[in-house]
């Protein structure tokens, strides 16, 4: 899988580019503030469509306009494809060949990402939501169509809600309720599956990572089920805490206030865990992630690193280098200084120089 080309017009401060990748190693390079993470994130939203920043739709365009293009030759398993993307202050339009897609699920798919930013160290020790969506993200590179069950799921909730800030009646929430216990089982189902195969994964990395000395691993706050006894589960959930939500105007169960928990040594590293820990969990997760996705799509998925040098030591940076090699997929990092990379990334890599928004090719 490889994003061979892309070119972007008017993106944050991204005036113009039209810039063509190597099919393993792209480093780009300069002083902060300058563009570097914009580009990555230009990528990012061809393989997930938000901002791994958070940021809102107009925050994407360049100062003064009102509209954005990005678009990318991708290709998979030898077949290519052109995807746009057009941004507008409300909003954005994806097209694949030409096309405009009627779901977002149908974009999605043709470029697979792994990500790894500093913006997400915070996760392991930071709300649950933060967790969830690490988890949710990781599935939705293997499976786009669950992007469909979370929109439906952020609908119901959407309706349920403002019917119980409105007081309304039992009767009139019954609908709401039943759909909400449907979609959100699947979604909880969905979870469930994806942990079961990946927690073995995740498992194996960290014990290489920390030489054997500490064993990772993730447990999800709903028990392991059927899709039947999850839908009884939260409806059981829902029925007790009826009156609750009366009071509070708000849904207070479903897959949307579920926890991920990370465990080191069978302790929690939200309570317990060390800087260090933090990192190499993290770490883990995505080295995980790469295998998971490579085992079931048969090929790496694209990887991008944002400042790892900032999060990462030298011998760290070398392991995983290493194992990105061996897997030989393609890779975008950025860094304000060159001489904090592995040497194997040094001597083998592109280099694109980014400065005030123009990016250039340049040799190290």
């Amino acid at each position: 899988m490889l994003m061979t080309r892309l070119r972007v017009r008017d993106y944050r401060n991204l005036v113009e580019a039209d810039l063509n990748w190597h099919e393993q190693f792209n480093v780009l390079y300069g002083s902060n503030a300058q563009g570097k993470t914009n580009l990555l994130e230009a990528i990012y939203l061809f393989g997930h469509l938000k901002s791994f920043r958070g940021a809102r739709s107009f925050e994407l365009l360049c100062h003064g306009k009102d509209t954005a293009r990005l678009a990318a030759t991708v290709a998979r398993g030898g077949v290519g494809h052109q995807l746009e993307l057009g941004l507008h202050s409300t909003g954005r339009i994806p097209r694949v060949d030409g096309k405009t897609v009627k779901k977002l699920s149908e974009f999605l798919g043709h470029l697979r990402l792994v990500l790894f930013s500093p913006e997400e160290m915070g996760i392991v020790k930071g709300y649950p939501a933060g967790r969830r969506g690490l988890l949710d993200r990781a599935i939705l590179q293997i499976e786009p169509g669950y992007l469909d069950r979370h929109q439906d799921c952020e609908r119901i909730l959407r309706q349920r809600n403002q019917l119980l800030k409105e007081r309304a009646g039992e009767q009139e929430l019954l609908p709401w309720t039943e759909a909400l216990i449907q979609v959100g089982a699947g979604i909880r189902h969905t979870r469930l599956t994806y942990i079961a195969r990946f927690r073995p994964r995740l498992e194996g990395v960290y014990r290489e990572i920390t030489g054997g000395n500490e064993k990772a691993s993730l447990l999800y706050s709903v028990a392991e089920t059927s899709r039947e006894k999850l839908a009884g589960n939260l409806a059981e959930e829902l029925q007790s805490l009826k009156y609750r939500e009366q009071k509070l105007g708000q849904t207070l169960a479903g897959p949307q206030r579920d926890d991920v928990e990370f465990l080191v040594d069978g302790l929690s590293l939200r309570q317990f865990g060390s800087q260090g820990q933090q990192r190499s969990f993290l770490l883990a997760f995505k080295a995980a992630q790469i295998i998971d996705l490579e085992e079931e799509l048969q090929e790496p998925p694209v990887l991008l690193l944002d400042d790892l040098a900032s999060e990462l030591d030298r011998e760290r940076q070398a392991g995983f280098f290493g194992f990105l090699r061996q897997r030989r997929g393609q890779v975008f990092l950025t860094t304000a200084n060159l001489q904090t990379l592995a040497t194997e990334v040094r001597e083998t890599a592109n280099f694109y120089k980014v400065d005030q928004g123009r990016v250039s090719i340049t040799s190290p």
